[in-house]
C-alpha cells in the first residue's frame, strides 16, 4: 500500500499531461492574469444569475420541466467547479514525495498515513472556508431555499473584472481597522441595549404602548432609531420614552460620523494601493510597450516623440507629483521602485515590455535598473542615461544596449553649432521642424525581400528622390556604416537602411520592396 502510493505520486509528478492539466485548472479557477479565465468567469456569472432568475420566477409561477433540467445542469457545473477548487487547493503527491524524501534523508521510517493525514487536513481547511461553504450550499438541490446563497458567488466570480481588486482593497480596510470598528460596535450595542431596556420598562407593560409587546420590539425600535432611519411604525408615547429617543438619535449621528471617519481615513491610506492595482491591471493588457524610468524634461520630450510614433508607454517614478504630471500626458504611470526586480517583473519586464529606458539623474539607480532588467529579460532593449563618463563602461557591462551621455551630447551640439552653424540649422530644422515634409526614416530588410544578397547600389535611390545616409550592419554588432554607396556593401537580413527624403518617396520605395517580396 505504502509503495503503491509513493510510486503513484512519483508517476503523477513526472506526468506532463497530469501536471499541465492541473496547472490549466488552477489558472482557469484562480489566476486572474490567465487570458482564458475571464471567459470562464463570464459563463459562471451567467449560470449564477440565470439560476437565481429561475428561483425568482418560480415564486409565483408553476415549475417548468426544462428550467428544472437547466438548473440541475448548472448545479452539476457548480459541483465540478467546487471539486476543481478542492483539487488545486493543495497537492497530495507533493506532500507524499516531500515527506518520503525527508524520511530517506534522515534515515527514518516513512509513514504514508502521516502524509495523507497532513494532505487531508489541507483539504479540510479549504472545505470549511467561508466561500467553500457557500459553494456547497449552492449545489445542494434538495434545499431549494438555501440555493439563494448562490448570489454570494458573484463576489468571487467578479474578481476578474477591473475593479474587483479595488473591492478587495476596500474590504481590507475593515480588517485593518477592526479594533476601531469593534470598539464602535461594542459602544453602539451598549447604547442599543440600554435604550431598548428603558423603552421596554416604561412602555412595555400591557396597555401603555400597543406597538411594544415583546423585548424584541424594543430592540427593533432602538436599532431603527440609532441608525437614523426611523420608520415610524413604533413611536414612544411616554416622556421617558421620548427622552430615550432623543439620546438614541444623538448617538446615531455620532455613530455615523465616527464610522464614516474611520472608513474614509483608511480608504485614503489605501488609495495608493488601489491606484497601483489598477495600473498593474492595465499593464497586463499591454503588448510591446516602452517603460520609462524617471520623469523629467528629457522624459517628457521623449514621451511626446514616442506618442507620435504611436508607441505604448509606461512611466515609473518614485515621486507622486511626477507621476501626476506624466498622467497629464495621457500615458500610464505608476509609483514604484524600478531598482526592485519583483516590481520590474510586475510591470511586464520579461514578458511584454520591449524596451526600458532609465533616465534617472543618479547613475547608481540607472545601473541597478539595467542589471535588474537584463536579469529578467535577455532580449529586451535597454537604453540608459549616464551622467559620469566613468560609469559608462559599467553600464555596458551590465547589459545596456545604448547609453545617452547628456553632457557629451550637449558639448557636441554646441561645438557643431559654433563650427558649422548653417549645416547645424539645416539638420535641426529637418529633424525637429514638423512643418518640413522631408524627414529621416529607416527601412528594415526583412527575410523574403529579393534584395538580400545584392549590392546596395542595385537600389536606385535617386529614382525615388531619396538620399541614403547609411546602413546599420546587422552582422557586425549593429555598426553604422556611413554612406556605403561608393563601396560594395552586400545587404543582409535585418540590415536597416537610414534614408532621408519626402514621405511619399519613402512610401513608394517601401512599397516597391514589398512588391518584390510578394512576387517571390
Amino acid at each position: 500500500m505504502k509503495n503503491s502510493i509513493v510510486s503513484l505520486s512519483y508517476y503523477l509528478e513526472s506526468s506532463k499531461n497530469y501536471t499541465n492539466f492541473k496547472v490549466f485548472t488552477r489558472n482557469i479557477l484562480e489566476n486572474n492574469s490567465y487570458k482564458y479565465k475571464k471567459y470562464f468567469d463570464f459563463c459562471m456569472i451567467f449560470l449564477v444569475l440565470s439560476t437565481i432568475g429561475i428561483l425568482i420566477y418560480e415564486v409565483n409561477h408553476k415549475k417548468i420541466h426544462i428550467l428544472d433540467l437547466y438548473e440541475y445542469v448548472a448545479i452539476g457545473i457548480f459541483a465540478f467547479e467546487w471539486l476543481g477548487r478542492l483539487w488545486v487547493y493543495s497537492d497530495i503527491r507533493k506532500r507524499v514525495i516531500k515527506d518520503y524524501e525527508q524520511a530517506l534523508f534522515l534515515s527514518k521510517k516513512y509513514s504514508v498515513l502521516r502524509s495523507l493525514r497532513k494532505a487531508f487536513k489541507e483539504k479540510i481547511d479549504f472545505i470549511i472556508s467561508p466561500m467553500s461553504i457557500i459553494d456547497l450550499l449552492a449545489i445542494l438541490p434538495a434545499y431549494r431555499p438555501l440555493r439563494v446563497l448562490r448570489i454570494f458567488l458573484l463576489f468571487r466570480l467578479f474578481k476578474i473584472l477591473r475593479y474587483t481588486n479595488s473591492l478587495k482593497e476596500f474590504l481590507n480596510i475593515f480588517v485593518e481597522r477592526k479594533f476601531e470598528l469593534y470598539t464602535l460596535a461594542i459602544l453602539t450595542g451598549i447604547v442599543i441595549f440600554f435604550g431598548s431596556t428603558i423603552i421596554f420598562v416604561y412602555e412595555g407593560p400591557e396597555g401603555v404602548n400597543d406597538k411594544i409587546n415583546h423585548y424584541f420590539d424594543a430592540v427593533y425600535w432602538a436599532l431603527i432609531t440609532i441608525s437614523t432611519v426611523g420608520y415610524g411604525d413604533i413611536v414612544p408615547i411616554t416622556p421617558e420614552g421620548k427622552f430615550v429617543t432623543l439620546i438614541l438619535v444623538i448617538n446615531g449621528f455620532l455613530v455615523i460620523a465616527f464610522s464614516t471617519s474611520i472608513v474614509t481615513t483608511a480608504l485614503a491610506e489605501r488609495m495608493e494601493n488601489i491606484k497601483r492595482t489598477r495600473v498593474e491591471n492595465e499593464v497586463q493588457k499591454l503588448n510591446k510597450f516602452v517603460v520609462i524610468c524617471g520623469y523629467d524634461i528629457m522624459a517628457k520630450n521623449l514621451i511626446e516623440e514616442l506618442l507620435k510614433l504611436k508607441k505604448k508607454i509606461l512611466v515609473v517614478d518614485m515621486d507622486e507629483e511626477k507621476i501626476l504630471k506624466a498622467k497629464d500626458k495621457n500615458v500610464l504611470a505608476i509609483k514604484g521602485d524600478a531598482t526592485n526586480m519583483s516590481f520590474l517583473e510586475k510591470i511586464g519586464i520579461g514578458k511584454s515590455a520591449t524596451t526600458i529606458i532609465a533616465l534617472n539623474e543618479d547613475d547608481a539607480t540607472n545601473l541597478s535598473i539595467v542589471l535588474g532588467a537584463r536579469a529578467l529579460d535577455k532580449k529586451i532593449r535597454i537604453i540608459t542615461l549616464v551622467n559620469e563618463q566613468e560609469v559608462e563602461s559599467k553600464l555596458k557591462l551590465a547589459g545596456a544596449d545604448f547609453i545617452i551621455n547628456s553632457n557629451q551630447i550637449t558639448a557636441y551640439v554646441a561645438g557643431e553649432f559654433i563650427g558649422q552653424p548653417v549645416a547645424f540649422e539645416a539638420l535641426d530644422g529637418m529633424l525637429l521642424n514638423e512643418n518640413i515634409s522631408a524627414f529621416i526614416d529607416e527601412i528594415e530588410i526583412i527575410e523574403t525581400m529579393n534584395i538580400i544578397g545584392h549590392d546596395i547600389n542595385s537600389i536606385n535611390f535617386e529614382e525615388y528622390n531619396l538620399t541614403l545616409i547609411g546602413v546599420i550592419d546587422s552582422a557586425n554588432n549593429h555598426e553604422f556604416v556611413f554612406n556605403p554607396v561608393n563601396v560594395e556593401y552586400i545587404l543582409k537580413q535585418k540590415d536597416i537602411l537610414i534614408v532621408i527624403g519626402f514621405e511619399e518617396s519613402l512610401k513608394e520605395l517601401k512599397s516597391e520592396l514589398l512588391r518584390v517580396e510578394s512576387r517571390n
